[in-house]
C-alpha cells in the first residue's frame, strides 16, 4: 500500500512542479515581475533588480525538481528539492492569504488563475505529499545508474534554462494571457448582462456628542448626527473580464488656455508627387494627401494640432470624431473645434474599431525602455503612415518623460498613456509591439524581433507572419518535449549497452 501511495505522491507533486515549472520557464519576464510584486510588498523595492535572474532559477529548479520526481531520477535530491520548496512558499503563501498584498501568487502563471487561499490550501496537500516522499526517499528505485541519472538531469536543466533564455529574447512560445494572437480586444472587456454583480458593503461613520460610530446603509442615524466618512469594503469584485484596463489616453501637461479660431486655421497637404493642397477644417482631403502643416497668421502662439478635433456624420448618422491628419472617408462635415476639453480622453475605442491595420508600440517606461531597436519601430512607424496604417505608441510616463523622449530621440508617431500592468501583461517587452485590425490582436513582436519593413505588404501584413510564429513556437514546444524523451531512450540504449558488456554493473545503487 505504502509503495503504490509513494508512487502516486511521486507523480501527483512531479507533474504539479513540471506544469508550474514550465508556464513560468516559457514566461520569465511575467514571473520577474510577480517576483517585483512580492519584493515591492515586503518593502525590498531596492533589491528589485534581482527579481528576473530569481524568476529564471526558481522556474528551472522547480521544472527540474518535477521531472526528477516524476520520471524517477535522482528522486532522492528531487523529494529534498520538493521539500524545501514547499516549506518556503507555504507559509509565504499564508501571508499572501492573510495580508493580500498580491491578488495572484503566480503559482502557474497567466495559465491558471488561482485565489491566495486556494494557493495556500494546495501548497499545505503538496507539502503533506512532499514530506512523505522525503520520509520514503530511500525506497525508490531508479532506473538508472546514479552517474547515467545526474546526465539526464543535467540536460534536463540546461534545456530549461535555454529555454527560458530563449523566451526571454524573443516572446512566450506559448501565450496564456488575453492579448494572444488571434484574442480580440474590445471582446475582451465585454461584461456579459448576466453575469455576477460586484458586491460592495458600505459603512458610514457619523459623530454625535464627541463620539463616532459606524451605520450600515440600512441603518443610518437621524440629523442630529453628522456624518464624518464612508468606507466602502469590496466583498465579491463580481465578474472581472479578462481586459478591464485597456485605455489609450492623450498625456498633456497642463492646459495652455490658447484660444484658436478654426476659420483663420490652413491646412496643407502633400501627396506622393509632392503637390501640395490647401484646406480648412471642413473640406480634408482623402487618403491619397498627407497632412503636413498649417498655416495661421492671425495665431498669437502655436497651436497643437493634434487638438483639432473634426466631427463627421456617416451614412448612418452616426458621429465619427478625426483629426487633421486623418481621411474622412465617405463623411460629411459636422463641425470642428480647439480646445483642451474637445481631445478624446480616451481614443480607444476608435482604435479598435478601426478597420485598418494598426501597430501598438508598447512602452513601459521610456526612461527604461532599450532604445538599440528604435530606429527599426521608426522604420515601421514611417511605413504605416505612408500606407494608410495607424501608429501609436502606448506608455505609462508622463508628459514630462515623453517631451525629454522626443527631443532626444525625435520621432513621428504620437504617445498615449496606458496602465503600467495592462502594458506588462500585452507583451512581453520593453519595447514590443503589436498588429491589430477591429481590435483583434494580429501579430505581436519582441523588440529584438521585428519584421523588416521591406517584407510589409498592405493586404499581406496580417497574414505573412502569424502562421510563421505559430508554426515556429509550436514546434519550438514539441522539439524541447521530444527531445528530453529522445535523450532518455539513447541514455537508457547506452546503459544497456554497459551492463551487457559488463563495463559497469547494473545494481541500481542509490546517491
Amino acid at each position: 500500500m505504502m509503495k503504490i501511495l509513494r508512487t502516486l505522491f511521486r507523480w501527483i507533486v512531479g507533474a504539479t512542479f513540471i506544469f508550474s515549472g514550465f508556464v513560468k520557464v516559457i514566461d520569465p519576464l511575467g514571473y520577474g515581475y510577480k517576483i517585483a510584486d512580492y519584493l515591492e510588498a515586503m518593502h525590498l523595492s531596492s533589491i528589485e533588480s534581482i527579481a528576473l535572474p530569481m524568476a529564471i532559477i526558481f522556474a528551472v529548479l522547480e521544472l527540474v525538481i518535477g521531472f526528477s520526481l516524476f520520471f524517477n531520477q535522482l528522486p532522492k535530491l528531487g523529494a529534498l528539492g520538493a521539500l524545501l520548496m514547499m516549506v518556503f512558499f507555504t507559509p509565504l503563501t499564508l501571508w499572501l492569504a492573510i495580508a493580500n498584498p498580491v491578488s495572484d501568487c503566480g503559482c502557474f502563471g497567466d495559465a491558471l488563475v488561482i485565489t491566495n487561499w486556494q494557493t495556500f490550501f494546495k501548497n499545505l496537500v503538496l507539502l503533506a505529499m512532499a514530506i512523505l516522499l522525503f520520509a520514503q526517499r530511500k525506497k525508490f528505485k531508479p532506473a538508472y545508474f546514479p552517474a547515467v541519472q545526474w546526465i539526464i538531469m543535467f540536460i534536463v536543466g540546461f534545456a530549461s534554462l535555454g529555454l527560458s533564455l530563449y523566451c526571454l529574447k524573443t516572446l512566450p512560445i506559448i501565450d496564456f494571457r488575453p492579448y494572444h494572437i488571434g484574442a480580440n480586444i474590445a471582446e475582451g472587456m465585454i461584461v456579459p448582462e448576466d453575469a455576477p454583480k460586484p458586491v460592495i458593503e458600505s459603512v458610514f461613520i457619523y459623530e454625535k456628542d464627541g463620539k463616532q460610530q459606524e451605520f450600515s446603509v440600512d441603518n443610518l442615524p437621524d440629523e442630529s448626527w453628522k456624518f464624518i466618512d464612508a468606507k466602502h469594503n469590496v466583498i465579491d469584485h463580481g465578474y472581472v473580464p479578462p481586459i478591464h484596463d485597456f485605455t489609450m489616453t492623450k498625456p498633456e501637461p497642463e492646459s495652455t488656455g490658447i484660444g484658436v479660431d478654426l476659420d483663420g486655421v490652413e491646412l496643407v497637404y502633400k501627396n506622393e508627387d509632392g503637390e501640395q493642397m490647401y484646406a480648412d477644417v471642413s473640406s480634408v482631403p482623402d487618403a491619397s494627401w498627407k497632412f503636413d502643416k498649417y498655416i495661421c497668421e492671425e495665431c498669437e502662439e502655436d497651436i497643437d494640432v493634434s487638438k483639432i478635433r473634426i466631427t463627421y456624420s456617416d451614412a448612418d448618422g452616426k458621429t465619427v470624431v478625426l483629426g487633421v491628419d486623418e481621411a474622412p472617408e465617405d463623411l460629411e462635415f459636422v463641425d470642428a473645434v480647439y480646445d483642451d476639453e474637445a481631445v478624446e480622453t480616451d481614443i480607444a475605442p476608435r482604435v479598435l474599431a478601426d478597420e485598418r491595420y494598426s501597430f501598438l508600440m508598447i512602452a513601459l517606461r521610456l526612461e527604461d525602455m532599450d532604445t538599440e531597436h528604435l530606429a527599426e519601430f521608426d522604420s515601421i512607424a514611417e511605413y504605416a503612415l505612408n500606407n494608410n496604417m495607424g501608429f501609436y505608441c502606448m506608455t505609462s510616463s508622463n508628459a514630462e518623460a515623453i517631451e525629454n523622449f522626443k527631443e532626444e530621440h525625435p520621432v513621428k508617431y504620437d504617445f498615449y498613456n496606458t496602465d503600467p500592468i495592462t502594458l506588462k501583461t500585452i507583451v512581453r517587452s520593453n519595447p514590443g509591439l503589436l498588429l491589430i485590425r477591429k481590435g483583434t490582436v494580429i501579430d505581436k513582436w519582441h523588440d529584438g524581433n521585428l519584421p523588416k519593413v521591406e517584407n510589409l505588404k498592405n493586404e499581406l501584413t496580417g497574414t505573412m507572419f502569424t502562421p510563421q510564429h505559430n508554426q515556429r513556437d509550436r514546434l519550438l514546444y514539441v522539439v524541447w518535449i521530444l527531445s528530453a524523451f529522445l535523450a532518455m531512450a539513447v541514455i537508457k540504449i547506452i546503459y544497456n549497452w554497459l551492463v551487457k558488456n559488463r563495463y559497469i554493473n547494473d545494481k541500481n545503487e542509490l546517491i
